[in-house]
């Protein structure tokens, strides 16, 4: 899987960079997993609707989320 990383601050061996740092990573592997309830609790809603449909299921969303 491909995992993009994005950070305000990077702390280094040196103390810590104030600018923001962009990490793209190809290729990587999980070697801990979360029971799936508790790894959807941490994704973006858009971010599973995205992934969803790209899989060719239809979303519905409630109303109130609609926008």
């Amino acid at each position: 899987m491909n995992i993009t990383f994005e950070c305000a601050d990077v702390k280094i061996s040196g103390g810590t960079m104030g600018c923001g740092i962009k990490l793209e990573v190809e290729g990587a592997e999980l070697h801990y997993t979360l029971p799936d309830k508790e790894m959807l609790a941490l994704m973006d809603e858009a971010n599973i609707r995205e992934f969803m449909e790209s899989r060719g299921h239809l979303v519905v969303m409630r109303q109130e989320d609609a926008a």
